[in-house]
């Protein structure tokens, strides 16, 4: 997708050629020019980079020494850095949160562990005598990693098809389902209620209490028909 930037970086630099007084007025500019480049081409951030750069060197004014146009190049490439960043995670965001709500519009806020792990079962298929793996580390720091896998001789957890990585505030910032990490650009399709929680716990609408600890984890996916 073409990327159309016009960007008037000659006036702004005739107008303030200290590195105190470029970042307000580059961040101006730049800011506008991403604003209609986001919407065209969400996601490119690496091409826009390149192109922007470009003109930049094809406007910069010669009488610059050396020195200055380091000074330069720190502020634009920072002014960029943190104006694209903000703008493609507002987007990525906003898109995953449409593709959800249209897939699973009808998602806890929280659910405990414990829930979690029953609808784990039900999602594996699993009757109360059957078992399946579900291993839960915690972290020193709050939260830890979740694995669960239909396999109750999963090797290991790294193996397992299910991963999440959880915050000591319950919020999920990982999330692998079957063998393949979730990312923006592989939002996988929801089949069940138990990858409708999983994508939801990716996309922030839905965290996980942490009411049982490791060895509670591993019973609950044990033979429960002997309790």
């Amino acid at each position: 997708m073409k990327l159309e930037i016009n960007l008037d970086l000659e006036s702004a630099l005739n107008k303030a050629l200290s590195p105190e007084k470029m970042g307000p007025l580059l961040e101006s500019v730049v800011n506008a020019a991403i604003k209609s480049a986001i919407e065209e081409a969400t996601g490119y951030r690496s091409e826009f980079r390149k192109t922007l750069e470009a003109q930049v060197k094809e406007t910069m004014p010669s009488g610059l020494d050396l020195r200055d146009v380091a000074k330069f190049s720190h502020v634009l490439n920072a002014s960029i850095a943190t104006v694209v960043d903000a703008a493609n995670n507002a987007t990525i965001k906003a898109a995953m949160d449409k593709v959800v709500k249209s897939v699973i519009p009808d998602v806890p806020a929280t659910i405990k562990l414990s829930e979690l792990i029953k609808v784990a079962r039900e999602g594996f298929h699993k009757t109360d005598c059957e078992e399946f793996y579900a291993h839960y580390r915690e972290s020193e720091f709050g939260g830890g990693w979740l694995a669960l896998d239909r396999d109750s001789d999963c090797r290991s957890q790294h193996s397992a098809a299910i991963y999440l990585a959880i915050s000591k505030n319950g919020s999920v910032y990982s999330v692998k389902m079957n063998c393949v990490p979730v990312t923006p650009a592989s939002m996988p399709n929801a089949v069940g209620h138990l990858d409708s929680l999983l994508l939801s716990m990716y996309v922030g609408r839905t965290s996980i209490e942490l009411d049982i600890d490791a060895h509670e984890v591993e019973s609950l996916a044990g033979d429960q028909t002997e309790y």
